[in-house]
């Protein structure tokens, strides 16, 4: 039994008749029926009564790198003796492994202001109770833990026809609670027997009294999966790399693009329909994913069947015969005791004692009958509707795997759109660079490179200081106003920079009382549809790209980045 006078995780090995030694011998040497199993350590450890091998041994605990004092022995069946437990429902679990778990009682709670049913689970000496919601939080946490295990279905929750039947009794259902006790109770047990399940530090604090379970649902590694299970590892989703959240998440309903192919070993999918044994993939030599995908797709497909069939009208059949029964026992019972109550009335002894054995009769055939329906759907109903759950956990892992093969083709595909993005990203700024440097040499020492505005070919044509351009002074302003897009008034070039008197001079015949009216209004309605196109190139620049070599470069480094990330989640 446990030490509870000091907590000693040690004092739980008093009781063994072949620890005749102290507390420290017996962590250090281990059982006698477990040495064959145990390996030779590379100390000498030939006589575990040679105390010179205790004092080193002892000494070796305290150091961090030694893993003596948290070595496992095997006890059968899978399960692994520790030295070191974390609580005392862990030691029992482990040191126990043929002991059942058990739901001895269902009941109601008043604690905490609430009434609801609470099962009370029986481990060893220990007790807890537990909600119907605890066990399915518990079974989902370990779905998020484990998707590629097959976790044990629990009973469904009550449907809308059980409130409508009953509305205010539904929760209190005998039949129900029965039901539960049962299949929560075999839930549990199946749940101890798979090793990945009762090493994750989640499930046994399920059955730790002194445990809060809201506190483990909010701590590692409960609430350190993703939401989103498909960006996580598959064998450890509590412990995601950073690397994982940059993985593409397909749809619910993707499938995978070989999944009406051939396989690349000459396998058809339908040779694994045709043949029951060409279902399996063959043992003789290993198959790539790629090549697996057939198989896994026909085991979907069958698991399907399997379900539907379980649940269709095998399950419909059963039912009604079920309910038969029920109404058979009852009209039974009623008969027994309208014979019982005739045989009481009769005044012949003869006939009322013949009356009696007739209810008699009918009240053995009541109990008979209804002792056949319950076994029915003890040992019936239940179990086929427990293969349909499996069959549908089944197929829930089956389709996480599709899900994982469309993730890595997507993945795949990402990869090679990412590296062809930045093989042309640096092509350009390879050639933007190319024409940066030939810009650069070619342009003189002197000059200063400064934005222009360029001009129409009529505008150039109009520049000042052409032989047209002084027989004409009207034409500039003319061109200007057609071809520029500014008003007239502005036409001059940029490179002429002449002085206030003379910039006064030569525009004041612009404004002069040769001009005609129709040129102001023209230079009028020019200014105003400048105006308003200037404010839609404005709003225009804000969402083009006015740095498209700033763009490129982020794009560039953006690009690496996700490459890197996406690489390290292969």
């Amino acid at each position: 039994m446990w030490n509870d006078e000091d907590n000693n995780p040690y004092g739980a090995f008093d009781t063994e008749a072949h620890l005749s030694e102290s507390l420290h011998s017996a962590n250090l040497s281990p059982p006698l029926y477990d040495r064959e199993y145990t390996p030779p350590s590379p100390s000498s450890r030939s006589s575990t009564q040679d105390p010179p091998d205790f004092l080193s041994q002892q000494q070796d605990l305290s150091d961090e790198d030694d893993h003596g004092a948290y070595t496992t022995q095997h006890t059968g069946q899978g399960y692994m003796r520790k030295s070191v437990y974390d609580s005392r429902i862990e030691q029992i679990l482990y040191e126990n492994p043929d002991m059942p778990i058990l739901i001895t009682d269902a009941g109601k709670n008043h604690e905490g202001g609430g009434s609801f049913i609470v099962y009370t689970i029986r481990t060893g000496d220990l007790e807890v109770r537990r909600r119907y919601s605890e066990f399915a939080s518990l079974r989902q946490t370990l779905v998020n833990l484990h998707p590629t295990l097959v976790v044990p279905p629990i009973p469904e929750k009550h449907t809308m026809a059980d409130y409508a039947a009953k509305p205010t009794k539904a929760k209190e259902d005998t039949a129900i609670i029965d039901l539960r006790k049962r299949m929560l109770a075999v839930f549990l047990n199946r749940c101890r027997r798979m090793k990945e399940i009762r090493e994750d530090g989640v499930w046994w604090r399920f059955l730790d009294p002194n445990v809060s379970w809201s506190e483990v649902l909010h701590s590692h590694p409960a609430s350190s999966v993703p939401k989103n299970n498909l960006k996580a590892p598959p064998l450890d989703p509590a412990n995601p790399t950073p690397a994982h959240a940059w993985l593409p998440v397909p749809s619910a309903s993707a499938k995978l693009k070989s999944a009406s192919g051939t396989a690349p070993s000459g396998t058809p999918n339908e040779a694994a329909s045709q043949d029951v044994l060409g279902r399996f993939p063959p043992e003789s030599r290993k198959l790539s994913e790629k090549e697996l995908d057939p198989y896994f797709i026909n085991f979907e497909a069958s698991t399907r069947e399997l379900e539907l069939l379980l649940q269709g009208n095998i399950e419909k059949v059963n039912r009604r015969t079920l309910a038969h029964l029920s109404s058979l026992s009852a009209d039974l019972m009623e008969l027994g005791a309208r014979y019982n109550g005739f045989s009481l009335s009769e005044q012949s002894p003869t006939v009322a004692a013949a009356i009696e054995r007739v209810g008699q009769a009918a009240d053995t055939s009541y109990i008979e009958t209804e002792e056949l329906s319950a076994a029915l759907s003890a040992s019936f109903a239940e179990p086929m509707r427990e293969s349909a759950q499996f069959a549908s956990v089944v197929r829930s892992v089956l389709r996480y795997r599709v899900l994982k093969r469309v993730q890595e083709e997507m993945t795949r595909d990402e990869l090679a759109k990412k590296k062809t993005l930045l093989e042309s990203l640096e092509r350009s700024e390879m050639e933007a660079q190319r024409i940066e440097q030939y810009l650069n040499r070619s342009s003189p020492q002197g000059a200063t490179t400064r934005p222009q505005r360029s001009l129409s070919a009529s505008s150039a044509a109009s520049a000042p200081g052409g032989p047209e351009s002084e027989g004409r002074p009207g034409s500039h302003e003319d061109n200007a106003s057609v071809d520029s897009d500014f008003p007239p008034t502005h036409g001059e070039p940029i490179s002429s920079h002449p002085s206030a008197p003379q910039a006064a001079s030569h525009r004041r015949p612009d404004f002069g009382p040769s001009s005609p009216p129709a040129h102001r209004k023209t230079s009028s309605g020019t200014f105003v549809a400048n105006k308003i196109f200037g404010r839609i190139s404005h709003a225009v620049h804000g969402f083009v790209d006015v740095d498209p070599e700033r763009t490129r470069r982020d794009q560039i480094g953006k690009t690496k980045e996700s490459l890197q990330q996406v690489r390290e989640t292969g």
